[in-house]
């Protein structure tokens, strides 16, 4: 019998230790529940325990080779700790990770002098170790309050040959994170706030850019406040953290088995799931040919070279991928640290540039965080007030996608969209749409209004050419804007 048996619904895939060899480099030292090769080896010798008992060097699937990268990442021995996210694809065969999976890791140290129990493989004078838990949704922000204590917890035992603490974790885990989960659990650990502090108008352009499916590569450190600049963008899109499932690999394409035409009786039970729903959202981001990886080690560079990679957003600590930019492809730079864009793709600053209506938007936006800003606590407004809390700046955006996709179907409906194509990537002109007032301004008094103007009609040419606005629109209701105003 399989002590490691899973929940149907559980959102706890597995719980992993790696440790820094000094001659092998960053490996997987547990697998709870055991890795397959530990499986067919546990198989082959009769044995049914499946409990692992002591750290050892483990053989890991091919599909997670870069693995022990991830959870140890460049620079992890410059702090005490530091937390790290990132995604794995699915390993062939193995009922623990059919599809996407989200790994969380916690990496300390500890000087070896000050072990009780000292291993023949501990040969440096710092121990370095990561406790993973990887789920197959983004609970990132919930895991990381409780993967925090349990790795003090383990460090401040000194000595890693007791894992009876790692092995309770992960039946508590088990216990405690299944079935549906809601939104607020999702969204726990971003910040919508620091992101819009440190952009400021520029969060727009990043939405704008995600919208585009661009490849899109962020540098800063440490590695978690990068890997949760990115997230909180992501959370912007409404449903889209629920819709990753194929956001761990370029070639993984299962989204579409799941789509069906949206249908007016799903605003029947008046809840706000169903609106979205019937909206068309979460939009389709990172489908077949689209990778996100919030943090991206070097042994991970080929992905985003690969022809198969179409679109990307992965993050990155090291500059050495400043050396491949055009290997890489790369877009757009968003630099965390200084709050910049960098285009390499120069045309498409043009397309993505603010309209005017975009500008007034944000000001407003921008100065609620700023008029709100407690250094001591950045996450919340000053006072804890409901104006400028990360609830409020979601419901913003999310009102700004709605109208977005309102207005994209009326014009559609109202033949208002121009026959002609976005600027196109070959050319060096940077004319934005205040460049062309007479576009889509002037028009008979008895037309219908199109309110796609204030959006940007280079920008929005360039999204209908993308692979989730083709989904999109091929699955959502034309009469949209009968529920939701455009504007």
């Amino acid at each position: 019998m399989n002590t490691f048996q899973q929940k149907d619904d559980s959102l706890i895939a597995a719980l992993l230790v790696v440790g820094f060899h000094h001659a092998h480099g960053p490996i997987v030292e547990l697998s709870i529940p055991p890795l397959p090769q530990q499986e067919q080896n546990d198989n082959n010798n009769n044995n049914n325990k499946n409990t692992q008992t002591t750290l050892e060097k483990l053989k890991v699937p091919e599909e997670w080779s870069f693995l022990p990268f991830l959870a140890l990442p460049d620079g992890a021995h410059q702090k005490d700790e530091d937390f790290a996210y990132f995604h794995l694809p699915p390993v062939s065969g193995w009922s623990v990770a059919e599809t996407t999976l989200f790994g969380i890791s916690c990496n300390r140290q500890i000087a070896a002098k000050d072990l009780l129990t000292t291993t023949p493989d501990v040969t440096r004078s710092i121990v370095q170790k990561a406790v993973v838990v990887l789920a197959r949704q983004p609970i990132f922000g919930p895991l990381r309050q409780k993967i925090a204590v349990i790795t003090s917890a383990w460090f401040n035992q000194k000595d890693f040959t007791k894992l009876d603490i790692l092995y309770d974790f992960y039946h508590n885990l088990q216990s405690t994170y299944h079935g549906p989960i809601d939104d607020s659990t999702l969204y726990m650990g971003t910040s919508l706030r620091e992101l819009i502090h440190k952009f400021k108008s520029k969060t727009l352009i990043l939405l704008k850019l995600l919208l585009l499916e661009k490849r899109i590569l962020f540098y800063g450190y440490p590695v978690e406040r990068l890997c949760t600049f990115e997230y909180s963008l992501m959370s912007l899109v409404p449903g889209l953290l629920r819709s990753l499932q194929d956001s761990g690999d370029p070639e993984l394409d299962t989204s579409e088995n799941f789509l069906k035409l949206t249908e007016a009786k799903e605003l029947s039970n008046g809840k706000k799931e169903s609106l979205l729903r019937f909206m068309g959202l979460p939009l389709r981001l990172f489908e077949k040919g689209s990778f996100f990886q919030p943090y991206l080690p070097l042994q991970q560079i080929d992905i985003l070279s690969s022809e198969k990679t179409k679109s990307y957003v992965v993050g990155t600590t090291n500059q050495i991928f400043f050396h491949h930019k055009s290997d890489i492809n790369i877009d757009v730079l968003v630099n965390v640290e200084t709050g910049t864009l960098e285009f390499h793709n120069q045309p498409l600053a043009a397309i993505v540039g603010p309209t005017m209506a975009d500008r007034r938007w944000m000001e407003k936006i921008v100065r609620v965080v700023n008029d709100t800003w407690d250094e001591t606590d950045p996450s919340r407004p000053v006072q804890n007030t409901y104006l400028g809390s990360d609830d409020y700046l979601r419901a913003r955006f999310e009102e700004y996608i709605l109208s977005l996709l309102s207005s994209m179907k009326h014009a559609q409906d109202a033949n208002l969209i121009p026959d002609h194509h976005p600027i196109e990537e070959s050319t060096t002109s940077t004319m934005t749409m205040e460049d062309h007032p007479h576009e889509d301004v002037m028009r008979d008094d008895d037309r219908e209004k199109n309110y796609l103007s204030d959006y940007g009609m280079n920008w929005l040419l360039a999204w209908r050419e993308t692979n989730s606005f083709i989904l999109w629109n091929k699955y959502t209701d034309h009469e949209i804007y009968e529920i939701v105003e455009p504007g």
